[in-house]
């Protein structure tokens, strides 16, 4: 009987085990094809279950035959798969956007994307990283509606952001806060692989919560932390090339022929001082000479990160170096950061943010205007019968004109400059009860810059000289603190009503220390003695200490009801050294309101919108952008001669003259918005409208004739009138998946018009040329329009200049000859004035765009990213290439562009070298252009490995690409200019790496340079006297 017993009780168990089996699988993520770390996996109804391994494998033993896996984790829609038997499940898990969107990074605090009230776009830091540029912001243009970017393109220069135009004269950068800490205006010390993401505070609601320093917008970025688990190491590089298109300038044989052109032309004698009948391969291509074909960018960083659910961490170190365009200079920078949290227990938690950099910038020069325009007759060096033992005095000078020998300027090039920076961030975060959490921080924002330059004995003729050596050191540091402490309380009561106070004080410090000393005549220009202490005459010294002090009190209330009726109210009294006593302190106050309509009852059976909330805000911001003794007049050191032996007398003299009276430069903000989705929420629009009005505006003041100093203009900061800025934004975004197909296509359209109020009566003049000035801000006007003379073609022959008379009959343009612009008399009182000016076109475009695609079919991924603008304008000074004015070079084909001949030409007018009618000497519609353009920013395809094949080489991921950056570009007009990329020229790169998230990257340069042959690429400044190209929006 026991034996019938045991036989009985042996099949049963082999039943039990008949119905339990062992389950195996992957898991990977459907955005980016990369293993699924730490997912959860539980048979339904049970306590077993485990987490996905490194590589995102995972075994589960003891799974019923017919049970249920779940698989879930944080920011991914939970699945359930039947097992029915199956023994290997794979699974591809799906974002869960309501999850990933659902806290977004505000002022103090964070919140639900959901409950947002205010103007805020984000953006992840995966969308920067694809861009290889030295400071994040560049790779932001055309992600956000409404921001715009511009940059010079010089190696580690700051780009210039403005958000939602310009309302004051006074500064339009915003303000940048990393990790909760204010750092100013320049990110730079980030490396963008190590941004988790960007929030853009775009209005007053959102961004006053900032105070006086949220005047221009606020943009607050997040950097990656550490997570719970093993160790993970990340491994990015890109290695490219910039190219520069060389400009077609004409060669040696073509620039005799139109210099002499020009003296002829006017009736006179040549005055030619090169070869006679020169050939091109006895000149000089002085763009060869000076420009590298290609320069280096590369990147490189590695990161690790991991955690217990105690402590987590992340760690990385990054390197960014770029060539100048020129044969010497670069810019480079090595950037570290070091973040980590313990938590003591379940109230308390403590942790902090270190990021070091150093930063190097070494002769980047500013001569490409030099390169362009130096006489091609002209041999880089002179004849070696005339050498001497000072190799710098051994380069040729212009033989026909004033423009300074490019090669010659690199050689004398001696300036470098070092920069270490530490941003650290240390809190403490205590928790007494739920909900109630109390958060201190202190951020410290150092920066030391040393500067070394030196300036060479010289002698090339008596224009082109140096007669003595100068050893200059500069040393600059900035130290700026910050304590922030705010107490914040969360609670729901009865299941609707959502509650969110929070209160805070801070303590900011901000410090400069300047020092420069120089000494002249070092006895010879061996590198060796380039360095202050080897001057033997002059010694100079000078210095300043700087301070101000900025003391805060916020408090924020956010409630809402049911998530469907939402309030918030902000305010923050900021109190400023800048100012004195009575006009110290400032109150900024904010309020908004939304309404989710398909929170309604009444919306519950309706099937068109997934999505609808109506938001509207309104706040007041500040500026306190002035000097940190703006109210305080000062006496400075002065020299004076006296007597007939030119006796030098050290005295004093008024440096500058304070205004006491100085108050609060604020900004209003009115925002509406419209949030809808619809389509299962694959189509998502957001429209917006704005407007921001400034008061009080802040302005040093020039040429203020200060009465008992006689030939003395001084300077004086002034609060003298408002601007506004409105317009609308309208993001429209569209997201599906089909099978292994997924793709993405969103398109950003904005419009701003910034307009002056109140100048106080008189208007506001930049951009100086020939001794006039370019733009014109007037009360009542759009800024930044260019205001002068109305060119009306050319003149043909003799008749029509004798026919442009005024209504007496007077010639109006009695120097002009055929071949002249005709210049209109607009208020026809016979006589070409500054009357006749008006204005002839604006740098601010009526319509802004950016088009993000992507798409992933399988392993195989693509993204493209365009931006452009339409109806802005340049003012094209390079034009004046076509003169030769004072026997500058001038473009290839210049002779047969300019008119020669009734009927040659209606645009470019005569050779001249008196240019006695003014044509390129006068501010007129002859320079403007469309502006128009569309610019590809990025093409990027990729592919990943899957995670089983490159497991068996010890890897986790590999994602091989290739890109291309500003690929081409499509321009409304024949521009004659610069490219249109924003004040910079298009950079076509060659990228190569290995690794997670490395590739190559290729491009071809199109669409550059249009016929004839203009141009500026990289983006460096052009000579300064001349062919600078106006189109960056400037007050």
């Amino acid at each position: 009987m026991k034996r019938y017993i045991l036989l009985l009780l042996s099949c049963f168990v082999m039943g039990i085990y008949a119905q339990n089996i062992k389950i195996r699988g992957n898991a990977i993520a459907a955005s980016d094809k990369q293993p699924m770390i730490g997912l959860t996996v539980l048979v339904k109804g049970t306590t077993n279950g485990t987490i996905t391994d490194f590589d995102g494998n995972y075994e589960l033993n003891g799974v019923p035959q017919d049970g249920t896996l779940v698989f879930s984790m944080i920011g991914y829609k939970t699945q359930e798969i039947k097992l029915k038997g199956q023994t290997v499940v794979n699974v591809v898990m799906q974002d869960d956007v309501e999850t990933l969107d659902e806290v977004v990074v505000i002022g103090y605090g964070a919140v639900k994307k959901s409950d947002l009230t205010s103007s805020i776009a984000a953006v992840k830091g995966e969308d920067l990283a694809t861009l290889s540029t030295g400071n994040a912001m560049n790779a932001l243009q055309g992600k956000v509606s409404g921001l715009q970017i511009s940059n010079s393109g010089t190696p580690g220069s700051t780009p210039r952001v403005i958000i939602r135009g310009v309302t004051t004269v006074n500064g339009s950068n915003p303000l940048y806060v990393v990790d909760g800490m204010p750092v100013g205006d320049n990110i730079n010390f980030l490396d963008q692989n190590d941004i988790e993401s960007m929030q853009v505070l775009k209005d007053a609601s959102a961004s006053a919560i900032y105070g006086t320093r949220g005047s221009n917008g606020v943009i607050l970025i997040t950097t990656k932390k550490g997570k719970a688990g093993a160790p993970k190491f990340s491994f990015t590089a890109s290695a490219g090339f910039q190219t520069l298109k060389k400009p077609d300038m004409a060669k040696a044989s073509e620039y005799e022929y139109v210099f002499k052109q020009r003296y002829l032309n006017d009736h006179s004698e040549p005055v030619y001082n090169s070869k006679d009948d020169i050939t091109d391969a006895e000149g000089t291509d002085w763009w060869d000479a000076t420009m590298r074909k290609t320069a280096l960018i590369h990147n490189y960083n590695l990161s690790f990160s991991g955690g217990s659910d105690k402590y987590i961490y992340s760690a990385s170190i990054g390197y960014f170096g770029q060539d100048s365009q020129y044969k010497i200079g670069n810019w480079q920078k090595l950037t570290a950061r070091f973040s980590m949290e313990y938590r003591f227990n379940d109230i308390v938690k403590a942790g902090m943010d270190f990021t070091p950099k150093y930063e190097q910038w070494n002769d980047t020069p500013n001569l490409i205007g030099s390169a362009m325009t130096m006489d091609p007759t002209t041999p880089v060096m002179r004849d070696k019968s005339e050498w001497t033992d000072n190799e710098l005095d051994n380069y040729s000078r212009s033989h026909n004109s004033q423009v300074w020998n490019p090669v010659a300027s690199m050689a004398r090039m001696s300036k470098s400059s070092d920069e270490y920076g530490l941003l650290a961030t240390p809190y403490i975060s205590i928790e007494p009860i739920k909900g109630l959490v109390f958060r201190s921080q202190f951020g410290l924002n150092a920066r030391f810059r040393l500067s070394d330059e030196f300036t060479p004995k010289f002698f090339l003729d008596n224009l082109e000289k140096a007669d003595y050596s100068t050893a200059k050191r500069n040393m600059t540091n900035w130290v700026d603190w910050n304590w922030t402490n705010t107490l914040t309380w969360m609670k729901t009561f009865n299941e609707k009503h959502n509650l969110n106070l929070m209160g805070g004080y801070t303590m900011e410090r901000f410090q400069t220390y300047w020092l420069e000393g120089s000494k002249d005549r070092i006895p010879t220009n061996d590198e060796l003695l380039h360095y202050v202490s080897a001057g033997t005459q002059n010694p100079q010294a000078t210095g300043l200490n700087e301070y101000s002090s900025l003391i805060s009190y916020l408090g924020r209330v956010m409630y809402n009801f049911g998530e469907r009726y939402y309030v918030t109210a902000s305010v923050r009294v900021d109190g400023s050294s800048k100012f004195l006593k009575d006009n110290k302190y400032a109150v900024f106050p904010a309020a908004s309101l939304a309404w989710r309509v398909t929170g309604e009852n009444f919306m519950k059976n309706q099937h068109v919108f997934d999505n609808l909330k109506i938001r509207a805000g309104w706040g007041r911001v500040g500026n306190q952008s002035i000097d940190n003794s703006a109210y305080q007049s000062t006496i400075t050191a002065a020299d004076y001669v006296f007597g007939s032996n030119a006796d030098r007398v050290i005295g004093t003299a008024v440096g500058s003259i304070g205004n006491s009276l100085l108050r609060w430069e604020t900004v209003e903000d009115y925002n509406i918005g419209l949030d809808m989705a619809f389509l299962n929420n694959r189509l998502s629009v957001t429209a917006e409208w704005f407007r921001k009005q400034s008061h009080d505006m802040l302005l040093k003041k020039d040429n203020m004739l200060i009465l008992g100093y006689p030939m003395w203009n001084g300077q004086m900061w002034e609060n003298i009138g408002e601007m506004e800025a409105k317009g609308w934004e309208l993001s429209v975004n569209w997201n599906d998946k089909k099978g292994d197909f997924s793709y993405g296509v969103g398109v950003n359209l904005s419009s701003i018009r910034n307009k002056a109020i109140k100048l106080n009566g008189a208007p506001i003049y930049t951009q100086s040329f020939n001794g006039d000035y370019i733009i014109r801000n007037e009360e009542g006007h759009e800024i930044s329009q260019f205001y002068g003379y109305v060119a009306d073609g050319l003149f043909q022959n003799q008749t029509e200049i004798n026919a442009h008379t005024g209504e007496h009959g007077e010639i109006l343009q009695p120097n002009a000859q055929p071949g002249d612009i005709r210049f209109k008399d607009l208020n026809n009182d016979g006589v070409l004035d500054d009357k006749d000016k008006t204005y002839i076109g604006s740098a601010f475009p009526d319509l802004m765009v950016g088009i993000n695609v992507n798409f992933s079919w399988k392993n195989i991924d693509f993204m493209a990213n365009f931006y452009g603008t339409i109806g802005n304008d340049v003012y094209n000074t390079t034009k004046g290439r076509y003169s030769g004015a004072g026997g500058e070079n001038v473009y290839a084909g210049a002779y047969n562009a300019a008119w020669h001949g009734e009927g040659t030409s209606y645009d470019i007018p005569r050779l001249s070298v008196n240019d006695a009618n003014m044509n390129y000497k006068r501010v007129s519609s002859f320079f403007v252009e469309d502006g128009s353009y569309l610019r590809c920013n990025m093409l990027q395809l990729g592919y990943t490995f899957d995670s089983n094949v490159i497991g068996k080489i010890g890897l986790s991921a590999l994602r091989l690409y290739a890109s291309a950056n500003n690929l081409f570009l499509i321009t409304a007009s024949d521009f004659t200019g610069y490219d249109h990329c924003n004040g910079i020229a298009a950079l076509p790169s060659i990228q190569a790496g290995s690794g997670k998230n490395s590739g190559r990257q290729h491009g071809s340069y199109r669409g550059g340079y249009r016929r004839p042959v203009k141009c500026r690429s990289a983006g460096y400044p052009a000579d300064p006297e001349r062919g600078k190209l106006q189109r960056s929006p400037a007050v």
